[in-house]
């Protein structure tokens, strides 16, 4: 019997796979336990277009990764903080502080993306990684003082 699966089952196939299995594997664990439906024609188009869609959405996050990234290698974004007289920050910059930074010159990051080299607390100029998919960038902010 072919099913769709409907979530990850061990040693059988991952969600929206279609599987042929044993009738009674099918109707008796997976179909009762909502784990897996059968692979009408009807479900099977509605997985088809929904796998497009998610293709599809994962293809405009990455043009829009590309593009942020490359808006980030281009300009410096400066952060201000408290600092004592030594460079030392009272307070860490995190990638809340990053991402925001970023919003206010037109830059839109996910927060999943925004990835620093090591913690932020001191004074001066750092490498912050964008990672998303398998792929990195590399841009810097500068860290002054208030």
């Amino acid at each position: 019997m072919k099913v769709i699966l409907l979530r990850d089952v061990a040693k059988i196939g991952r969600r929206n796979d279609i599987v042929d299995l044993p009738d009674g594997y099918a109707l008796n664990q997976l179909i009762p336990k909502k784990w897996a439906e059968a692979a009408t024609p009807a479900n099977i188009k509605k997985i088809t277009t929904a796998k497009a869609a998610v293709a599809a959405h994962h293809q405009a996050d990455d043009v829009r990764f590309e593009e942020m990234a490359t808006m980030l290698q281009k300009e410096r974004i400066t952060l201000s903080a408290d600092a004592n007289a030594n460079g030392h920050l009272f307070k860490a910059i995190h990638e809340s502080d990053i991402i925001s930074a970023a919003a206010q010159k037109g830059v839109t990051l996910d927060k999943t993306w925004v990835h620093p080299k090591g913690q932020i607390k001191e004074l001066g100029v750092f490498d912050i990684f964008l990672k998303r998919a398998g792929k990195e960038r590399e841009f810097q902010i500068e860290v002054v003082k208030k």
